[in-house]
């Protein structure tokens, strides 16, 4: 089971309420319909998100495992057995893209949490969605707590601006969010599913 947390959701959205405005040919200083319109935002958002498993604006990430990943046998083929091994136990962080690993915490028994070096593993972030790979191998003989006993918190997204966020995204939001305002809250039309398409991750 994958243990994801949202720790610092994005300060902004992708679009704007007056992008949305002119879509629907509706004047950007008309306020009729701004508190029908203003939360459909963040919900077609983190809609299109979730469809695409992907983080769009600036977001932090908390990802729990209860032990490192472990390393099956069964698959050592030489000559590469060395680099299947590290692959094999390689930590995927979900929602890409990756911008940065914050911190990497393994969490021992009595709760005291303490800092994997960063020289341990490499940040793999050609991959998609990046990937924590150790260096030789994980810490060996730690003891860690029962569940989450390793923590890896991240930051995730395009950057921090609505221009990051490539176009399809946008306009697939902004789709989206015509939709449900002109048919309410129903399945996104094919064209959304499509924008979206082009660039999703298979779920985790």
């Amino acid at each position: 089971m994958l243990k994801l947390k949202l720790t610092t959701p994005p300060q902004i959205e992708p679009v704007t309420l007056d992008e949305i405005k002119d879509q629907l040919r509706i004047e950007r200083d008309d306020p009729t319909f701004d508190e029908l319109l203003i939360p459909l935002i963040p919900a077609a958002r983190q809609w299109c998100e979730g469809y695409q498993n992907r983080a769009y604006i600036t977001q932090t990430w908390e990802l729990a495992l209860d032990d490192f990943p472990q390393y099956d046998a069964f698959h050592k083929k030489p000559p590469f057995a060395t680099e299947r091994k590290q692959r094999s136990v390689a930590i995927v962080l979900p929602r890409p893209p990756l911008q940065t690993v914050n911190s990497f915490r393994h969490i021992t028994r009595d709760n005291t949490p303490l800092t994997i070096d960063s020289g341990a593993y490499i940040v793999d972030d050609f991959s998609e969605p990046a990937e924590l790979v150790p260096v030789s191998s994980w810490p060996q003989n730690v003891q860690l707590r029962s569940i989450n006993g390793l923590i890896v918190q991240y930051t995730a997204g395009y950057g921090d601006k609505p221009d990051d966020v490539p176009e399809k995204i946008r306009q697939a939001i902004t789709l989206l969010v015509v939709h449900w305002f002109e048919n309410g809250m129903c399945d996104p039309p094919c064209a959304v599913l499509s924008l979206l398409n082009l660039d999703r991750v298979v779920p985790l």
